[in-house]
């Protein structure tokens, strides 16, 4: 086996497996897809043959960014840096590149297995799973399970937020006739205003009180005039108070008379009333 079939054999084995990785990747994602497309009522065959294809693709696309040859380099220690000399020096015609051609023939032919860059763990694993959703797919099919299919849910959602809008939209409009509804409570701000004054009148006073105005309050209707009011005060301007009897025409000079307080003398002893007495007339006089 001369150098180019050696590369070559070592591409095409590194191929292969990425196209096997590559394809229980898909088939696990279409088992899934199916499963989930089949239970929420979507074309099962459709969606899972759409997801393979992504999987797929995809899982190749990445395979593709790392070469072969750097791959087999990574995997074996003994042979970094060999590999590239000779991917670079390819064509080229003396005895050091010969001598390590041969050199590099020999310790691929002792040294790599493509089984190396196999998971046989992950492979299994994914057999395995696929087994049991293969399994699974078929018992769902036979007992007819389904859940809510995606249209239902999507018409459930539009449903849902058009009545969302639409409460949204109510209770704006009802708080905006609390102020625009008919005009009613419009014509009342209104007549407030100009009964305040705000916009005037013909008067003189029009630009601070307005003219008089008719506000409904309630059921009834009342008359409201509000005049100027002069607050300036002037010590020119004043009157005598009036004069007034606080005596009343009724009243009889007989009718007021003294009386003796019998309980002070019951309280206090004779030989000290004398005493009390001139107290309180001396308080009296003070």
């Amino acid at each position: 086996m001369n150098i180019h079939e050696l590369f070559s054999e070592i591409r095409n084995g590194i191929y292969k497996i990425r196209l096997l990785r590559a394809f229980l990747n898909g088939a696990f994602a279409y088992l899934i897809a199916y499963f989930i497309s089949m239970i929420v009522s979507m074309p099962p065959l459709i969606v899972g043959s759409i997801t393979f294809g992504v999987v797929f693709i995809y899982t190749i696309l990445i395979s593709l960014k790392e070469d072969p040859i750097l791959l087999v380099e990574s995997k074996y220690p003994e042979l970094d840096e060999e590999l590239r000399t000779v991917k670079d020096n390819f064509h080229k015609q003396n005895i050091l590149v010969e001598e390590l051609k041969k050199e590099v023939t020999s310790k691929v032919k002792r040294n790599v297995d493509m089984g190396d860059f196999v998971d046989f763990k992950k492979i299994i694993s994914r057999i395995l799973f696929m087994f049991f959703m293969s399994f699974l797919i078929i018992f769902v099919a036979s007992l007819n399970i389904r859940l809510m299919s995606v249209g239902e849910v999507f018409d459930l959602s539009l449903d849902l937020m058009k009545d969302l809008g639409a409460e949204i939209l109510r209770d704006g409009s009802q708080k905006l006739e609390v102020v625009l509804g008919d005009g009613e409570l419009t014509g009342k701000f209104k007549n407030l205003a100009l009964v305040a004054g705000v916009g005037g009148g013909t008067s003189d006073s029009g630009e601070i009180f307005g003219d008089s105005q008719v506000a409904q309050l309630g059921n009834e209707v009342v008359n409201i005039e509000i005049k100027p009011t002069d607050y300036e005060l002037s010590i020119e301007d004043y009157e005598n108070p009036e004069k007034m009897d606080f005596i009343s025409s009724s009243f009889k000079e007989d009718d007021v008379f003294l009386e003796k307080d019998f309980s002070l003398e019951e309280d206090i002893p004779r030989e000290k009333q004398d005493i009390v007495k001139r107290y309180f007339s001396e308080l009296a006089k003070n």
